[in-house]
């Protein structure tokens, strides 16, 4: 009985301080594709922006060209946020010869980077214990 009640309790202490991420993405050809985002954690920043390797990996259908996304129970701590719009369904994002997307794509604090991708401090934000807003237009 003592277990459960302690379990109980950190599950309790756990969930207080576990922060929501709201994401507001928008992109011209969003809607009827699937939309791929992933997070990724200052715990391993050189993971970001792998399309194998993130913290937390989620899959939407988009039904027009805005998304409202909702992550929840994210530990405090600093993250970053990168999308994009899964047009053949293939799990990846496309690129042509030169290694550029043919999919369109988006980071948050819409990141860019000059020859590639930003920096993880580029698209990093912190979530505390409370919800976090961030937008991110998909280009």
């Amino acid at each position: 009985m003592k277990r459960l009640m302690l379990t109980t309790a950190l599950l309790i202490i756990a969930s207080a301080q576990a922060g929501e991420l709201k994401l507001e993405l928008e992109g011209k050809g969003m809607a009827g594709n699937q939309v791929r985002v992933a997070v990724y954690s200052a715990n391993a920043p050189e993971q970001f922006p792998s399309e194998e390797k993130y913290y937390r990996g989620i899959v939407y259908e988009a039904t027009s060209d805005r998304l409202t996304v909702r992550i929840a129970d994210l530990p405090p701590g600093k993250y970053a946020v990168g999308t994009f719009v899964d047009n053949n369904r293939n799990g990846k994002q496309d690129k042509n010869l030169l290694g550029v997307p043919k999919e369109i794509y988006g980071f948050s604090n819409n990141a860019r980077g000059m020859f590639g991708s930003p920096d993880f401090a580029e698209a990093a934000f912190d979530i505390g214990e409370s919800a976090v807003s961030k937008s991110i237009h998909l280009h």
